[in-house]
C-alpha cells in the first residue's frame, strides 16, 4: 500500500487485517465508492458500498482482483470482482474508472485523485504485465511438435493419423491407386489428397500399406467430413457488456 495515502494509520492495518499478506499481495489501496450502471445502463446508481478499494493479486484463487474492505465497521471484504482476461479499464475522469462487470458497467469514484491516477497506472502495469505473459505462453504453445507416434510396419493403419483432413479440404476422389512400377497413379484428384498421402508416407508408412488400405482410408475420410459438416458450432460465451457508459457521477 502508498506509503502516504487517505487511509489513516488505524485503517491501514485493518485492510492488512481483513487481507492478509500470507495469501495476498496487495498492489494499491485507497479510499473510494462502488457504482452501478443498473436499473438504467445511462444513469450510475451509488451501490452503497465504500471503503479501502484494493487492488491485488489472490494467491489461493491464483488471479487479481479488486475487493473493497469496510474500514468503517467489522464486515470485511464487503465487494469483490475479479480483474479478468480482457478487462478495458477506463479512466474517465481524474477521479472516476469504470469497467464491464457481468451484468452492468461498474465505476469506481476515488475520494483523492492522484491516488485514483496511482491506481489506474497499477492496473495498467499489471494489466500489461498479463498479457505479455499470455502472449508468450500462446507462442510457446503454438511452436512446431515432432511427432510422437509412430506406425508399425504393415498392418492396418492408425485411425489417428488420418483424422486430421478437415471437412473442404478436398474434393472427390476420382481415381487413385497404386502402380508396382509407377507408384501412385491419380485422375482428376485434388492436389490436397496427394499431399495427405504423402503426409501418411511421412508418418512412416509405406506406400504398400497405403495401397493395400486405400478404401479404408476413403471411407474414413469420408465419415471424418459427414461428422464435422453435422456439428454446429457451439454457443458463444456469455460476454462481459461492453455497452458505452453514462457520464460519471460527481463526489
Amino acid at each position: 500500500m502508498p506509503a502516504q495515502s487517505t487511509l489513516s494509520p488505524d485503517e491501514k492495518a485493518k485492510v492488512k487485517s481483513v487481507i492478509p499478506a500470507s495469501s495476498n499481495k496487495i498492489f494499491y489501496a485507497a479510499l473510494a465508492r462502488v457504482y452501478y450502471a443498473y436499473p438504467s445502463p445511462e444513469k450510475w446508481s451509488y451501490a452503497g458500498l465504500q471503503g479501502a478499494m484494493t487492488f491485488l493479486h489472490d494467491k489461493s484463487k491464483g488471479c487479481m482482483c479488486f475487493k473493497l474492505v469496510d474500514v468503517y465497521g467489522t464486515r470485511g471484504v464487503i465487494w469483490e470482482h475479479e480483474f479478468y482476461q480482457g478487462m478495458e479499464y477506463n479512466p474517465d475522469r481524474a477521479f472516476f474508472h469504470s469497467f464491464a462487470g457481468d451484468s452492468c458497467m461498474i465505476g469506481l469514484v476515488f475520494a483523492d485523485e492522484f491516488e485514483a491516477k496511482t491506481f489506474w497506472k497499477k492496473v495498467m502495469a499489471k494489466k500489461d504485465s498479463k498479457a505479455g505473459k499470455a502472449s508468450k505462453k500462446k507462442n510457446s504453445s503454438s511452436a512446431p511438435k515432432s511427432p510422437t507416434k509412430s506406425s508399425s510396419k504393415g498392418g492396418k493403419i492408425d485411425k489417428s493419423l488420418i483424422s486430421g483432413p478437415t471437412s473442404g479440404s478436398f474434393v472427390h476422389v476420382a481415381h487413385m491407386g497404386y502402380d508396382e512400377n509407377s507408384g501412385f497413379v491419380s485422375k482428376g484428384v485434388d492436389p490436397s489428397w496427394t499431399a495427405f498421402l504423402s503426409n501418411l508416407e511421412s508418418q512412416g508408412i509405406s506406400k504398400e500399406t497405403i495401397a493395400e488400405n486405400m478404401d479404408f482410408i476413403k471411407d474414413f475420410t469420408r465419415q471424418h467430413q459427414a461428422q464435422a459438416q453435422a456439428k454446429k458450432p457451439p454457443a458463444p460465451p456469455v460476454s462481459r457488456s461492453k455497452s458505452k457508459p453514462p457520464p460519471p457521477p460527481s463526489r
